[in-house]
């Protein structure tokens, strides 16, 4: 069971940025806001006495107003969303931009988490291949096999071995960036999760998504003939057998994002 870190952060106020990189469903943005507005409220403190902001910036649409702040300490940590996008696409503009930017960020020792597409576009970012998975979609509640010692080690936490979570992805991170720790990986992703330093974390599956949100995800690719009838019986039955750890994961992320140095 995880604990939280006794280091972190006693700042009265507090400021998160979270960068935008995809569109929810229809269902998703009616009942919940979208990505973005999930991960926001997932990952805020609503404690007494405590302080936090937590602004957007949706990037896909070209807004990095964010960097207007990037040489002081204006924000304590940047989330970078899910999305349907390739993070290797070369010919995409805002993907090329927050490429840019995320150097830029890493450089200044700026706090970064990726989830699932931010995982990989960290990656990528930071000197690491990412591409289609040779083994296709994965999707539903997957076993990560965690190391214990190295997230302890990193963030103080007491970390079960095993973890299920939830996922919805075709692309993974091939090969991790130069200098980068693998905490997690999985039957199918090799690369679940990893950190550089003790500043960048990123995580393939989706610590945010319910299982109503991930059921109308698969529903919807269903339709649309994106993933199979057999990918699609699998993910929903992986929901028969057990509930995602989606508290541990939430833990992890509040704890890397919100620790004092």
């Amino acid at each position: 069971m995880a604990s939280t870190d006794p280091r972190v952060s006693s700042h009265r106020l507090r400021r998160f940025a979270v960068l935008k990189t995809g569109h929810g469903s229809d269902y998703t943005e009616r009942a919940y806001g979208g990505y973005a507005q999930m991960i926001a409220r997932l990952l805020r403190d609503q404690d007494e006495g405590e302080g936090e902001v937590w602004d957007i910036f949706s990037v896909i649409e070209g807004d990095f107003s964010f960097l207007e702040h990037g040489g002081d300490d204006y924000y304590d940590g940047y989330v970078i969303t899910g999305s349907a996008a390739d993070a290797h696409a070369t010919d995409v503009d805002w993907i090329n931009c927050l490429c840019d930017a995320l150097v830029l960020l890493h450089r200044q020792g700026k706090r970064l988490l990726g989830i699932c597409f931010g995982h990989q576009i960290l990656a990528r970012a930071l000197g690491g291949k990412t591409g289609r998975a040779e083994v296709g979609w994965e999707v539903g509640v997957k076993s990560l096999q965690v190391d214990s010692e190295k997230v302890s080690h990193l963030y103080g936490l007491a970390f079960p071995s095993t973890v299920r979570a939830i996922e919805s992805h075709q692309d993974q991170v091939l090969i991790p960036p130069p200098g980068a720790v693998q905490l997690a990986s999985s039957e199918r992703t090799k690369v679940e999760m990893f950190a550089v330093g003790d500043h960048v974390l990123g995580m393939q599956c989706h610590p945010e998504f319910s299982e109503d949100v991930m059921i109308d995800l698969i529903n919807s690719r269903i339709s649309r003939k994106i993933i199979s009838d057999g990918v699609a019986k699998e993910a929903l039955e992986s929901f028969q057998t057990g509930q995602a750890d989606q508290d541990l994961l939430i833990v992890l992320c509040k704890t890397f994002l919100k620790r004092c140095p």
